[in-house]
């Protein structure tokens, strides 16, 4: 992920306000600060009981993030990597109707390697008309390079927030909607070789993958969870979100104002990030990014569990549920 500045890190995180853009560049999450903006108008929620739906485990959620961790950094080809996706697929069979795999080599010819990646998707209700799909990425990135020391910038992440924490949440949403199915398709996509990198051009290969070969699989519309499991939870609605999907980012914070949970996603604009979301708006599937791009430890060493708080998963896997049960 890459914030564009508009003040820039990697994987573009962008503020806005009145629309000014501070320029500043660096890779691998990037994102452009775009200067505060005045809060969105946000529709009244339907009015729907938090008990219409199940209720989230946060202790489980947070073991699957710490569980993740435990493998050491999943970086493509590696055999945290190998043990990462089996443990995925073992634990979302028991809970969704189908499980399928997408695997491919991909070529990185800056490095001179050939990575075996595989996308992994759930979906709950395959044969609905209508499908929704919520997907995160679920590796690591391979070089800690907001580190200071260049010893250590050379060395893999541990990826708590990045990259465990939204498959955490896609987790234990799998056995949400196996309690209660809802009324719609639900496909739960965790991609690979997102943050490979170091630069934009060998960075999101695996939703740019399943961008264009979605198939059956191809949903009405798309919520990315990256970063999401920050102890000090602050989501904005991103600003390339805002601009293309509105009206799916409405949803998001209708349903997060009718939980009470106006403090952890705030009704602004801050940031433009390049994410997984662009290349599926880009094959025409509408796609938004919940991302909380303040956290200090991102590409560094510190990116650890203990910096991640098992309340802000349930927070962000509250609100997706619920905009997935209001679907009809």
């Amino acid at each position: 992920m890459n914030l564009t500045s508009i003040a820039a890190r990697s994987r573009h995180a962008a503020s806005t306000s009145a629309i000014v853009l501070l320029l500043a560049i660096a890779t691998g999450c990037q994102s452009h600060p775009v200067a505060h903006a005045t809060a969105v108008i946000v529709p009244a929620p339907t009015v729907m009981a938090a008990t219409e739906f199940p209720a989230f485990d946060t202790d489980r959620a947070f073991g699957y993030l710490k569980a993740q961790c435990d493998f050491g950094p999943r970086v493509p080809n590696s055999t945290a990597h190998d043990n990462c996706r089996d443990y995925i697929i073992q634990q979302l069979t028991p809970n969704v109707d189908k499980v399928d795999t997408q695997v491919f080599a991909y070529r990185d010819r800056k490095r001179g390697k050939r990575l075996m990646l595989t996308n992994i998707i759930g979906v709950i209700n395959p044969t609905a008309s209508k499908k929704v799909m919520l997907f995160t990425h679920w590796d690591s990135r391979p070089t800690a390079d907001q580190e200071l020391d260049d010893v250590n910038k050379a060395k893999p992440i541990p990826g708590a927030d990045d990259g465990a924490s939204g498959t955490a949440v896609l987790l234990e949403l799998a056995r949400t909607f196996h309690d209660k199915h809802p009324d719609v398709g639900v496909v739960l996509l965790f991609v690979d070789g997102e943050d490979w990198g170091p630069e934009d051009d060998n960075m999101y290969i695996g939703s740019k993958f399943f961008a264009t070969h979605a198939g059956n699989y191809r949903p009405q519309y798309a919520i990315l969870l990256d970063m999401i499991g920050d102890r000090d939870l602050d989501i904005h609605r991103e600003h390339y979100s805002e601009v293309h999907q509105a009206e799916i980012d409405n949803k998001i914070w209708g349903a997060a104002k009718a939980l009470g949970y106006t403090t952890s996603f705030v009704n602004d604009t801050k940031y433009e990030i390049t994410d997984d979301h662009q290349p599926m708006n880009d094959a025409g599937i509408p796609a938004v990014d919940l991302i909380d791009f303040d956290y200090p430890y991102w590409h560094t060493l510190s990116d650890t569990p203990d910096k991640c708080s098992p309340v802000s998963l349930k927070t962000v896997g509250q609100v997706c549920a619920r905009v997935i049960y209001q679907e009809k």
